[in-house]
């Protein structure tokens, strides 16, 4: 079985890798990151639809999204107003969404999911 992987940073991770028909995206996080929890938010989905085209995916084949919130309860709405907008309805993922404390101080979300390739 093959295993791709997608802008590696060497000795640390693959962004993105595919194997048997799913497109494993690592947790993702803003480059601007003076931005609010929505602008951060923003960021990273875009960051997010750059891997999957990259893999042979979309946004619409999204399976399973885990969503880790430096402050779960202030800034819970904020995000899920930007996924909302940014998500297809028609084809929502399961997901969970937790309060972490994060790499950085000033990293507000981070997203990681998983895929199918389209067919």
């Amino acid at each position: 079985m093959t295993i791709t992987r997608l802008q590696p940073n060497p000795g640390l991770l693959s962004h993105a890798l595919v194997h048997n028909g799913i497109v494993y995206i690592t947790g993702q996080v803003p480059a601007d990151r003076t931005q609010d929890v929505a602008g951060q938010t923003a960021q990273v989905l875009a960051r997010i639809d750059a891997l999957l085209a990259e893999a042979g995916s979309d946004k619409s084949h999204i399976l399973f999204a885990q969503i880790w919130l430096k402050h779960a309860v202030q800034d819970f709405a904020a995000m899920n107003a930007v996924w909302r907008e940014w998500v297809p309805q028609d084809a929502l993922p399961a997901r969970a969404t937790v309060e972490a404390n994060m790499a950085a101080d000033n990293i507000l979300v981070e997203i990681a999911l998983q895929a199918a390739v389209k067919a």
